[in-house]
């Protein structure tokens, strides 16, 4: 619902000027630093180095993923209230190029057959004989490049378009992107699937789950959702953004709430169906994955990724606060780094649940690397859409 007063004062653009903060600069050194660490790294330890750097792609690309939802899923909707966020989260399509970049060190000859032990000489031709005509390198990559065409593609149109809006203000765009974004979700859900059985799903390619993709989904949403609350904490605390209220606060705080919900039913389901099949196939993710101390990520999960942030998130005020709901979707952000975590590491060493100085050096240096990319890239347009045709329906929003 929204309540139109006789007269509002529309906000007037608002852009970032990067040399104005030190962050930065920071994230140049640290992003320097790290790509000479990252190169000793993969010399010394190449296997750790491929799942460190997998790890760290992956957290943020889920990110940009669920981002992507966000955006097409506004237009779909012919939604009023995400508008002054929207941009947040385009801003983040705009760095989909620079993901691809990022994932051409683990596409390397080596450090490919590292992740997907499928492309290894070694692998067993009679287990891979009935999946040979999918899982084959030049299909796998046809795959990849197809998926980031079509997502760099879309991704840098609905930015585009956005942009563009910002000058001429034409409502034609909106239109446009609106009739666009029902086949873009429905390729959404297909690629999202795709994504997740080959690069995540593929580290064990004998596994196989019939609600993985769903999973995957879930994973990416909620990521991007906590991480379009932080960054609208971040820019208010630098004095933008001050036209958002607790009305969309609210509004950003209860499809977390829903996506946390339905992130632990998808996997509680997926385990539970796996639990009652009892199909070597399927049950041989769980035994891997609850070995030794593993098994302790597996409570903490639980704990940390639904019940403490369900709990928390059920008070009406909670959402409504900005300084509540960036607490819990820090936390929710730093619980989906543990939870791929614990999904990837025991690849790399099943016997450890330690961290390798490698997973933080790649962390850091792929964080560093977007988010000085991200402050380039935001200030190149307003950080609102400012003449979007529901942005006055935005900024009365009542919910």
């Amino acid at each position: 619902m929204s309540a139109h007063p006789h007269k509002l004062h529309l906000p007037a653009p608002e852009r970032l000027v990067p040399s104005r903060y030190p962050l930065t600069y920071i994230f140049v050194a640290l992003s320097l630093v790290g790509v000479v660490l990252s190169f000793i790294g993969a010399a010394v330890n190449p296997v750790q180095f491929a799942y460190s750097w997998f790890f760290a792609f992956y957290f943020f690309f889920t990110i940009a993923l669920g981002s992507f939802f966000w955006v097409t899923l506004h237009y779909a909707c012919n939604s009023a209230w995400s508008t002054l966020v929207r941009r947040t989260w385009e801003n983040v399509l705009g760095l989909l190029p620079l993901f691809f970049l990022l994932l051409i060190p683990v596409l390397l000859p080596g450090m490919n057959e590292v992740l997907w032990k499928w492309m290894s000489p070694g692998a067993d031709p009679n287990e891979l004989a009935l999946r040979s005509g999918y899982l084959n390198s030049s299909f796998f990559y046809f795959r990849v490049f197809s998926y980031f065409f079509y997502f760099c593609l879309a991704g840098l149109y609905y930015r585009r378009c956005s942009v563009q809006q910002d000058t001429d203000g034409n409502p034609a765009l909106t239109v446009r992107m609106i009739d666009w974004s029902y086949p873009a979700l429905v390729i959404f859900g297909v690629l999202e699937t795709f994504i997740g059985f080959d690069w995540l799903m593929g580290l064990d390619w004998r596994w196989s789950s019939s609600l993985f993709g769903v999973y995957n989904f879930t994973i990416c949403v909620q990521s991007s959702m906590a991480a379009g609350i932080v960054l609208v904490a971040i820019l208010r605390s630098a004095g933008f953004l001050r036209a958002m209220n607790a009305e969309h606060f609210y509004m950003m705080g209860k499809l977390l709430f829903a996506f946390t919900i339905f992130w632990a039913y998808i996997a509680f389901g997926q385990y539970l169906l796996i639990w009652y099949g009892n199909i070597p196939e399927e049950t041989i993710f769980y035994n891997d994955h609850n070995r030794g101390y593993w098994y302790f990520l597996t409570y903490l999960i639980v704990v940390g990724k639904f019940m403490f942030p369900a709990i928390y998130l059920l008070a009406q005020d909670t959402k409504k606060s900005l300084r509540a709901l960036t607490k819990v979707a820090v936390w929710i952000l730093f619980m989906h780094g543990v939870e791929l975590y614990w999904y990837i590491m025991p690849y790399a060493h099943p016997a450890s649940i330690l961290p390798n100085w490698q997973d933080f050096v790649a962390f850091i240096t792929v964080g560093s690397i977007l988010g000085f990319a991200y402050i380039r890239l935001a200030a190149s347009a307003s950080l609102f859409p400012t003449r979007d045709p529901r942005l006055v329906e935005c900024l009365t929003i009542t919910n």
